[in-house]
């Protein structure tokens, strides 16, 4: 998630100078990259608050997935050779079962006649320009539909991370021919990735994508006005595909910035963001529809509402870049507000049966006809009102005149995280068992942004409350739907459930420890005037 660096001027006036320890507690705290709370600094700052030392192996777990990301694609290597791919007659069924699925009108991957001459490829001779990365496409492919469950009759010896990591070997051919096939794998990557919450290798396949598309020109092409494209949205015109491919990266890379901190592979002003036609009506009505007749003019959802992803790329530029860091607060708060409208008439335009509220508690219902692709629309809008009014957390100790502004903005971060859970808690039974690292990765941001306000104001009215969420959270993570439980997902499980209890403690202990401090100083304040003085 966002940070701001421990100790680094964040505004030009004195209100906006802090010490470095207080720069780290109030800036540094990080909503998704818990890292921050292992290091000297953070558990420094939590112990000063807590009273407590931190357990720190209840915080750290070196055996996650992502800690061990090489492993796997190491042994593939070291096999000394890579199996060979399914029989071309196997794949193809894939593609049928892919095309026949709702993930293929989120994911836009391939193109179902492209993919022919894809294919041609792949089982032609291996001395052809383009083989390597067509073979590496195909891998791909097989990893992204093993790991949605698409269809049935898999290749049942071999799991979808061989697929993934076989793909991965062809990376330098890859790189080097440039070209629709190799596009085309590294994005599938990204998905994986994502999906199995490495979200560091993500960023990375992120970066090598968009020199792809670069390259290829699909930063600025415009797949509407193509003179190519006799329909607007034809994915058998391979301008028209490359658009599509432009716009998974370039949802996946907005995301990815705001939840590692790290800047976009993607640069705006290099692209032509020009949305496809009729973008706004077709969006909401294909996720208004409980079953599609997907043909290869229907224009794609996209993982998340392109409108909203150029919103996140606004966000991070304006309250998480380089530049921002140079700004006062009373300019954060402005860039807030204005991000906030954006984000407002975004929310008001869609559709009242898929628009989220401003908040969400138990108590209030939910459309019946509530898909998952609605449900993630929700989630990503809590996402983002958190990422964005959290940055006013640095003007915490602002003596500028703007604390009226920054407590405001804080609490619509806190109150868009407790909305958060609470929807979680209401929609799981409708969500997609291959979304868990997803809605883990919202829920972790929800939990994060609770503790870091117990802990800057224990005293606070809800205090009391956002531990009682912490404590339930082991229990709503548990109910988080998973399409099989992999070792990996079982290590995290346990991991999580020990970390939201660790959370949770500490919590309580801010507010013990709050309460001791405030008695002790209305004694001491009450023996002062009891005090004789003599006359």
């Amino acid at each position: 998630m966002p940070y701001i660096y421990p100790g680094a001027s964040t505004g030009s006036s004195a209100g906006s100078r802090r010490t470095q320890s207080a720069s780290f507690g109030l800036d540094s705290m990080t909503c998704f990259n818990w890292m921050h709370l292992l290091s000297e600094e953070g558990q420094k700052w939590i112990e000063s608050r807590t009273g407590e030392k931190v357990r720190f192996e209840e915080l750290y777990a070196p055996d996650l997935p992502w800690a061990n990301t090489r492993r796997l694609y190491m042994e593939t290597l070291n096999s000394g050779s890579i199996h060979e791919l399914p029989s071309r007659c196997a794949v193809e069924g894939y593609v049928k079962q892919y095309f026949a699925s709702f993930q293929s009108l989120v994911f836009p991957v391939i193109s179902q006649s492209l993919f022919e001459k894809t294919l041609d490829l792949a089982y032609g001779p291996h001395s052809a320009f383009g083989s390597a990365s067509a073979r590496s496409c195909v891998y791909a492919f097989i990893a992204v539909v093993n790991l949605f469950e698409v269809g049935d009759n898999f290749q049942e010896a071999m799991d979808c991370g061989y697929f993934a990591s076989a793909a991965q070997t062809f990376m330098v051919q890859l790189t080097q021919e440039m070209t629709i096939d190799g596009l085309q794998a590294v994005v599938m990557l990204i998905l994986f990735q994502y999906f199995l919450g490495d979200l560091q290798a993500a960023a990375v396949s992120v970066s090598i994508a968009t020199r792809l598309l670069y390259t290829l020109g699909a930063n600025t092409m415009s797949g509407v006005d193509s003179s190519d494209c006799s329909h607007p949205d034809d994915k058998n015109i391979e301008e028209c595909h490359l658009r599509y491919l432009f716009w998974i990266c370039y949802s996946f890379d907005k995301d990815i910035c705001l939840r590692t901190g790290q800047p976009p592979a993607i640069n705006d002003s290099y692209c032509n963001l020009t949305l496809p036609s009729d973008y706004a009506r077709l969006q909401d009505s294909n996720i208004l529809r409980d079953t599609m007749s997907m043909d290869t003019h229907t224009l794609p959802l996209f993982p998340w509402d392109l409108r909203l992803s150029k919103i996140k790329s606004e966000a991070y530029e304006a309250l998480y870049s380089a530049g921002a860091q140079r700004k006062s607060d009373s300019e954060i708060l402005s860039s807030i507000r204005t991000l906030d409208e954006a984000l407002d008439q975004w929310r008001v335009s869609l559709h009242s049966d898929i628009r989220p509220t401003l908040l969400f508690s138990h108590e209030m219902p939910v459309s019946a006809n509530l898909n998952t692709q609605a449900v993630m629309l929700r989630l990503a809008y809590y996402h983002c009102v958190t990422m964005i009014h959290q940055a006013s957390e640095r003007g915490r100790l602002s003596n500028d005149g703007t604390a009226g502004g920054i407590n405001t903005s804080i609490s619509l971060a806190i109150n868009a995280s407790t909305s958060t859970l609470s929807y979680l808690q209401t929609v799981l039974p409708v969500v997609k068992g291959e979304c868990f690292w997803v809605l883990l990765f919202y829920a972790i941001t929800a939990i994060l942004t609770l503790f870091r306000d117990i802990l800057h104001n224990p005293l606070g009215p809800n205090a009391h409350s956002h531990v009682h969420i912490l404590r339930e959270v082991p229990d709503l993570i548990r109910r988080i739907p998973i399409r099989k439980l992999t070792v990996g997902e079982a290590i995290h499980l346990r991991f999580l459930d020990g970390f939201t209890t660790e959370l949770a403690r500490l919590g309580a202990c801010a507010i013990s420890q709050a309460q001791q401090e405030a008695t002790a100083v209305s004694g001491t304040q009450a023996l002062d005037s009891d005090v004789q003085y003599p006359l």
